[in-house]
């Protein structure tokens, strides 16, 4: 069965489509612009429950590397046309974060989780002061992945695939600390609207891909069957006057969703370090 053909998504995913497109066009920086661009590698917890693989919820060490840019916009708008992120009002954020765990339940049982997510936003500055801003927007994101079952001998794994679009705020403080000029930023993100992949619960994916059973397995997403959020808490040490920062980041991070009577929840809590480099765009 074609995408056209499922009556969930027919009115919505040219739309979609065409949007998420358009956040992906390259959006045109003044010359001279001041662009960030980040590296961070962080470990923690994250909790799994997949009742498509197992009735047990698993949970165990968890990493992540996320890699990502900032940088100031102009559109030939009134209000955004400063050069850096303490003058201008539109920019926006480049995200590419993986994320594999290794997890345990409480009779023994292994379950592997990985996830790739790529993420695009626009924000704009609501509130603007000489030591703290805030802005707000949203953005679009694709994420893949999956699970996979050692011990299940029988359909061992389930597969992730996913479009969101969403809202986000972003805030930012200055303050000084042994006399270098300090920046504890908060983000925060919230997925609205989408579209998912999902086999029925006792359908296996040989029927989907060798059998081409395709009814009903793309999802119109909402928050009431998918709630799909992230947030992150940054510390930013100069270490390089001001052309690069350390950063210390906690971050929490929760998808939950039943489709198809499939529930499945990762629930993950991650402490990184990083470095920021900050440069002009020729």
């Amino acid at each position: 069965m074609l995408f056209s053909e499922n009556p969930e998504i027919k009115s919505s995913h040219i739309i979609l489509f065409v949007f998420w497109i358009y956040l992906l066009q390259p959006l045109n920086a003044q010359t001279g612009n001041q662009k960030s661009v980040y590296w961070q590698l962080g470990v923690g917890n994250t909790y799994l429950y997949d009742n498509y693989l197992s009735p047990l919820p698993h949970d165990g060490i968890s990493a992540l590397f996320s890699s990502g840019s900032m940088k100031p916009l102009k559109w030939g708008l009134p209000d955004s046309s400063g050069t850096s992120f303490d003058e201008v009002k539109w920019f926006s954020q480049c995200n590419y974060s993986i994320n594999p765990v290794y997890g345990q339940s409480s009779a023994g049982s292994t379950l592997l989780y990985g996830n790739i997510d790529l993420r695009k936003s626009i924000l704009r500055q609501i509130v603007s002061d000489p030591k703290y801003h805030i802005s707000t927007g949203a953005f679009a994101a694709l994420s893949g992945g999956g699970r996979y079952s050692i011990h299940n001998g029988n359909n061992p794994g389930s597969v992730d695939a996913m479009f969101d679009l969403g809202i986000t705020v972003f805030s930012d403080y200055k303050f000084i600390l042994w006399k270098r000029s300090m920046i504890v930023s908060y983000q925060g993100s919230m997925a609205m609207a989408g579209l998912a992949f999902s086999p029925e619960y006792a359908e296996s994916y040989y029927e989907i891909f060798y059998l081409n059973n395709h009814k009903n397995i793309i999802k119109f997403t909402n928050p009431i069957n998918k709630q799909h959020w992230r947030q992150q808490l940054s510390l930013n040490i100069p270490i390089s006057g001001r052309k690069s920062s350390f950063r210390v980041s906690y971050w929490n991070e929760g998808r939950i969703s039943m489709f198809n009577n499939i529930r499945t929840r990762v629930l993950s809590n991650h402490f990184s370090v990083g470095y920021i480099s900050y440069f002009s765009i020729l």
